[in-house]
């Protein structure tokens, strides 16, 4: 099931929301990630979605809400050109996608993310009855986003690893929470709908 609902869409055009456009998504050649250039638009929208508090389950004890929201955001309006796609913004899931229920994972980011980099959700947030989650990453000052790929809740418990707060993840970086990990190389790719012969 997870494997091709999101990837065999066919290309539609894409409308702008704004006098300002949306530039062209572009996949990466190596790894098929999309970068997306974020507009004003959408970081204002973002800023609006929710009441930035500490959220339970948050490894980063609420400071990258923001990233969060803009997470949701971009996922909505890359997909809504070829799907029906809803904010829901509860604790179980953050969209609705053709009816499937989708939680989606952002993290803040100084560089663009590598294959062997991970995709982390706290053990708090193991009971979320969802049916995907959908993985990117943003850059901290709020100009693009990276859409990683996407996994079924169930494959993804069966895929990842666990790991404690305070163990090493590499060289400089420990796990800041108890979390379940898993690769950016063990997610299905999205299809880029905007112009998919610009990547081959």
């Amino acid at each position: 099931m997870s494997s091709v609902i999101w990837t065999d869409t066919k290309s539609t055009t894409k409308k702008s929301r704004e006098p300002e456009s949306l530039e062209i998504p572009r996949r990466d050649k190596n790894t098929k990630m999309i970068t997306i250039n974020i507009t004003h638009d959408q970081v204002k929208r973002a800023e609006e979605l929710y009441p930035f508090n500490v959220l339970n389950g948050s490894i980063t004890n609420g400071s990258s809400n923001i990233y969060g929201a803009l997470g949701e955001v971009v996922f909505q309006d890359y997909l809504s050109e070829n799907h029906n796609v809803v904010i829901c913004g509860n604790y179980d899931y953050d969209l609705k996608v053709d009816g499937y229920r989708v939680d989606v994972k952002t993290k803040r980011t100084t560089v663009v993310p590598k294959e062997n980099y991970n995709c982390s959700i706290s053990s708090w947030n193991t009971t979320q009855e969802c049916d995907f989650y959908f993985f990117c990453r943003v850059s901290v000052d709020k100009k693009k986003a990276y859409i990683l790929g996407y996994i079924s809740k169930k494959d993804f418990y069966e895929k990842a690893t666990f790991n404690k707060k305070g163990e090493k993840e590499t060289d400089i970086f420990y796990f800041k929470d108890n979390c379940y990990n898993l690769p950016i190389s063990d997610l299905h790719k999205f299809k880029n709908y905007i112009n998919d012969n610009n990547w081959k």
